[in-house]
């Protein structure tokens, strides 16, 4: 015996890839409709669903949920024809199939807002996944710049009401311009590889969608694309949006004997969107003998410049120390005074003195101004007296 079968929804058509514009209240409906994925400029589409299984009349409410599963409320509203209060609501049956919605457009809600946005949608009771509201009072937490739209579709119940409710469906993300910015490489941090692959590096960009990007290496010969690959990173790996820490892929050839310059560049999936290439270097790989051999000779010249700056720091230390020494004055000062406190004993007889000059011979002998000298000119020292009885 088998289950009975559920009728159950499928979107014919996702939304386009291309980031659009989140009209702020004040603007209106001035931004546009949320066209479809194969939308061109000459024919365009819009999403559109599908019941299968089923057949006859339905409603279907279409509301924002967050973009990262699980899908909570998103406090931006959808605008357009069936829609109030930030919510689209539609009876339709299923001939009309697949129903396309063709004038649906999202409106930004600031953040200051976004506690009452979801209060008002709490009391419509519009929670497609009963995951709560919880999330209102954490609006750091909330990316204004994505979302999903939620399809929650509710068949008739033959009792004149539609209370059946079928799983709810969410289509692919739908991106904010301002989160969908042209992409551009700023750095990466080392631009040579091994041709082994799994070299780590760190790649710094402008702001990125996290879970939208990719890292393509690709090699060129004669305008044609000869090999690519792609670097490996988990959603983790992306900090802030703008850098990237990854591993290389391995190089097509490993057994390569000189340098291969190769390019790498951002890629977004969801539009295919390139970045400018920057260089990139995969260098012949590295033997566990010569990998051994090159950390030896590392230590060796560390070791050996460090021996270096020990020598010259000694050689400085040598020199301030002689530098020193020579600026260390004698604590022995030459006598500059008129030898006011020297004296000689009178006695009955002259006492006669006799300055022996040391530095300069021809300059006169000048004593005391008490011994009735004169004091013009001061001693110059050493200097010897001769007392003459």
């Amino acid at each position: 015996m088998t289950a009975a079968f559920k009728p159950y929804v499928r979107i014919v058509e996702q939304p386009a890839s291309k980031a659009m514009r989140f009209r702020y209240e004040c603007e209106g409906r001035s931004g546009g409709s949320i066209l479809g994925a194969n939308s061109t400029s000459v024919n365009k589409t819009y999403p559109s669903i599908e019941i299968v299984g089923y057949a006859g009349d339905a409603v279907v409410i279409i509301s924002c949920v967050t973009k990262d599963s699980p899908y909570c409320p998103h406090p931006h509203k959808l605008i357009g024809t069936d829609c109030q209060h930030g919510v689209c609501k539609k009876v339709f049956n299923t001939e009309q199939m697949p129903l396309a919605f063709k004038n649906l457009s999202v409106q930004y809600v600031k953040k200051k807002n976004i506690e009452s946005a979801l209060k008002e949608r709490e009391a419509m009771r519009i929670d497609p996944f009963r995951t709560g509201f919880n999330h209102r009072s954490k609006t750091s937490a909330i990316d204004l710049y994505s979302l999903r739209l939620c399809f929650q579709v509710f068949i008739d119940d033959k009792k004149g009401g539609f209370t059946n409710p079928l799983n709810p469906v969410v289509s692919e993300p739908i991106y904010e311009k301002k989160a969908m910015s042209e992409l551009e490489i700023c750095r990466v941090c080392s631009c040579t590889a091994s041709v082994d692959g799994g070299t780590e590096n760190i790649l710094l960009c402008e702001k990125i969608v996290k879970d939208d990007i990719l890292i393509r290496f690709y090699e060129k010969k004669n305008d044609q694309i000869i090999w690519e690959d792609y670097g490996s990173f988990e959603i983790t790996d992306v900090h802030k949006q703008t850098a990237i820490a990854f591993t290389t892929p391995p190089y097509r050839i490993k057994n390569i004997t000189e340098p291969v310059e190769v390019f790498i560049q951002l890629k977004r999936p969801s539009d295919g969107l390139l970045s400018e290439p920057v260089p990139f270097r995969y260098s012949p790989s590295i033997s566990d003998d010569e990998q051994l051999k090159r950390k030896i000779d590392s230590s060796s010249r560390k070791f050996l410049r460090m021996q270096e700056l020990q020598q010259h720091k000694n050689q400085l230390n040598i020199s301030g120390i002689k530098q020193e020494s020579e600026n260390v004055q004698s604590p022995y000062q030459p006598c500059t005074s008129s030898m006011h406190n020297r004296s000689f004993q009178q006695g009955s007889e002259r006492s006669k003195a006799h300055v022996d000059q040391y530095n300069n011979p021809n300059v006169g002998t000048h004593l005391a101004t008490e011994y009735g000298f004169k004091t013009n000119q001061n001693l110059q020292m050493p200097y010897s007296y001769n007392i003459i009885n």
